[in-house]
């Protein structure tokens, strides 16, 4: 492979140490400026979307060979291995894979950037939640989209949330969201189907301008965005956070 070029915006390398070398919890990978409580309910209720779509496709997770990217400080490391899966990850920072190596040491963590490192090996489920956002080089992303597209195997699941459309406002440097289209091109083009696009949080997680002070009450917008899910809301706005969910078929006999 080419070599590629390096992010221009920001450095991830540098930038991820440092928020996860002060926040060695759920801040470091959600939002450092708010509250732990707030960050724990935002993962769960990502928690809860992720669990139904397996269910949904068919996964049994006991045994599963799993590969996350981008594993942060651990939480869906720590989800998978709960389920009885051998877990693989992923992790940019020298911060958050000595974290992730203490943690969970059942689990084989690699330390690499996304669009360049091999995962050695062929994964059941594939799983990058709230982290291609970050990567704001278009040739970066589609190099680490297409590098966890490969690591599925036949009849394997990939899972990738992102925020797949327009967001009204400002963005940090340190993100750019991709419209469905683009992830639809990529995944085709590797063998995988049309993902499908389910929204995760309507609530949680988003800029509530004048109702910004509900952040206080994670446990009320968790709760709304549960009922939101429960009802089968569809999303309200372009920009609204989707997880996707995609399969590499079985070969054909």
């Amino acid at each position: 492979m080419p070599d590629l070029p390096r992010e221009t915006s920001y450095d991830p390398g540098a930038f991820w140490q440092g928020v996860l070398s002060a926040h060695p919890d759920l801040r470091g990978t959600g939002e450092p400026g708010l509250s732990l409580g707030y960050n724990r309910a935002m993962y769960r209720i990502r928690e809860l979307v992720v669990t139904r779509e397996l269910a949904r496709e068919g996964v049994r997770l006991a045994g599963a060979q799993v590969l996350d990217g981008g594993s942060g400080v651990g939480f869906w490391v720590n989800y998978y291995l709960r389920r009885g899966a051998q877990v693989t990850g992923i992790e940019l920072t020298e911060a958050g894979a000595a974290l992730l190596a203490k943690r969970f040491p059942e689990a084989r963590i690699l330390r690499g950037d996304l669009a360049e490192t091999d995962p050695q090996g062929a994964f059941d489920v594939v799983n990058c939640c709230d982290v291609l956002y970050h990567i704001t080089h278009d040739a970066r992303w589609e190099a680490a989209l297409r590098r966890l597209a490969r690591a599925v195997k036949p009849g394997g699941v990939l899972l990738v949330s992102d925020v797949t459309g327009r967001v009204p406002g400002p963005l940090a440097a340190h993100c750019r969201p991709r419209p469905k289209v683009l992830y639809d091109a990529v995944l085709t083009s590797e063998g995988l189907t049309v993902p499908r696009a389910v929204p995760t949080h309507w609530w949680l997680n988003r800029e509530l301008g004048a109702l910004r002070g509900l952040n206080r009450l994670p446990f009320l917008l968790y709760a709304l965005d549960r009922t939101a899910l429960a009802l089968s809301w569809p999303a309200w706005e372009p920009g609204a956070n989707h997880l996707l969910v995609s399969r590499r078929p079985l070969a054909a006999s």
